[in-house]
């Protein structure tokens, strides 16, 4: 089977559905299939190429976009991005979208049309695959294409979402022979939006984790005694920072809480000056709650460290109030490690409360507290949820295991016919 996988980004440029796309089509290939990509072409990079093997075709092939469609298609779906994150935005920039940067973001997916479908007649693939919603409006563009096109949503899908944004999606994704949600949370709200149940599908993530020789405890002068409490996050209220420097104020025993992570999604869904803001409110409760010395912030680390990081960690906590999947989950499972997660997006999914670590409602010190002084407390009880957590990565959230959920989709969408 030849899949082509279209999205926004790929291999140079790094991010979280560039990792997506190159685990799972490492496993494809392992098991026979064969794979090739398009997507946007970044700076100093031909027009055609292979990246570890693969065929990746760029868009566009020659020269570069306009700049103004380029600034319109960053204001269109950065608006996206920030509704389906839970920001406030005026519901008359959808019903003015063309003021908003809609005919950019139009003309960046005409672009792709174009060269999806000169790949299309060489490659001859029996799937196309398009990821993401920077790219929805292919499944109406390339409707023309005689193969079947499934399309994976890789945000949040919420009913916190007003139903004119959900609507206006669901309009685009109606066109694909399937489409594909990270949770069945996302997949309910999906159907209550107007899809189809047929044409729905749910394939948690995936991810795949590589060892590290870097001494992390070393690198940030964290004793051995030391209990390493790790959350890997950007700095977003959303992502409960506050809540877990309270809930570590609680705690007894020698500690280290780290804090990985300093970006936001970009610029505009968080504005530089509100994660300023909020770091500034982290560093004051450190010092109001006497733990200088004891909280770590590393900003963003390269991926090598950030391995190294799980690795050394005691315990993986995400404090979450609102969550797309919680990937810092499953990375912490991946590497046998007890977890603490909030009770929202796809965190229950991954954690089994009292067999691999606990589920605590959001916004709740004391619960978190209790949760983590079990743990820290209990070496032998961490250590077994620990190796829980290595057998539920294994069985539900390795790329092995997303590979064989698309070759199962696959084949039923071309049993079916288009």
């Amino acid at each position: 089977m030849k899949i082509l996988y279209v999205s926004q980004s790929f291999f140079p440029s790094t991010g979280g559905v560039s990792y997506y796309l190159i685990w799972l089509s490492r496993e494809l290939r392992e098991k026979g299939h064969e794979v090739v990509f398009v997507n946007i072409r970044p700076p100093n990079t031909p027009p055609e190429e292979e990246i570890e093997g693969f065929k990746v075709y760029r868009v566009p092939k020659a020269k570069s976009f306009p700049q103004d469609m380029v600034k319109e298609y960053t204001e269109f779906k950065e608006l996206i991005l920030k509704v389906f994150h839970g920001k406030d935005v005026p519901i008359d920039r959808l019903y003015n979208k063309h003021v908003y940067g809609f005919n950019g973001y139009m003309g960046v997916n005409l672009y792709f049309q174009d060269r999806v479908k000169e790949v299309y007649e060489k490659e001859r693939p029996d799937i196309v695959h398009i990821h993401d919603f920077q790219l929805m409006p292919l499944g109406g563009l390339l409707k023309d294409l005689k193969t079947p096109m499934p399309f994976t949503w890789h945000i949040p899908f919420t009913e916190d979402v007003e139903a004119e944004w959900r609507s206006f999606v669901v309009g685009y994704l109606k066109e694909y022979t399937n489409s594909i949600f990270s949770t069945k949370p996302y997949v309910n709200s999906a159907l209550k939006s107007g899809l189809s149940w047929s044409k729905v599908t749910c394939i948690p993530p995936f991810i795949e984790v590589e060892d590290s020789n870097i001494d992390f405890r070393k690198t940030y002068n964290i004793a051995e005694d030391e209990k390493l409490i790790l959350c890997v996050a950007r700095i977003d209220r959303l992502k409960g920072q506050n809540i877990l420097i309270e809930a570590a104020s609680r705690l007894k025993m020698k500690f280290k809480l780290v804090f990985v992570g300093n970006g936001s999604l970009s610029k505009e869904v968080l504005k530089v000056k509100d994660k300023e803001e909020y770091y500034n409110e982290l560093q004051r409760m450190v010092s109001s709650k006497n733990l200088n010395g004891k909280v770590i912030f590393t900003g963003a680390i390269k991926r090598e460290l950030l391995m190294a990081a799980y690795k050394a960690s005691d315990v993986v906590v995400l404090p979450s109030i609102q969550e797309g999947f919680g990937l810092a989950i499953t990375e912490g499972m991946a590497f046998g490690k007890p977890v603490i997660g909030t009770s929202v997006g796809g965190i229950p999914a991954q954690i089994w409360p009292g067999v691999n670590g606990f589920l605590v409602p959001p916004e709740d010190p004391n619960s978190l507290a209790e949760a983590l002084e079990y743990i820290l407390l209990n070496e032998k009880t961490a250590r077994m949820m620990g190796k829980e957590s290595k057998k539920i990565y294994d069985e539900l959230f390795s790329a092995e295991r997303g590979a064989r959920d698309h070759i199962m989709l696959y084949k039923r969408l071309l049993s079916e016919g288009v």
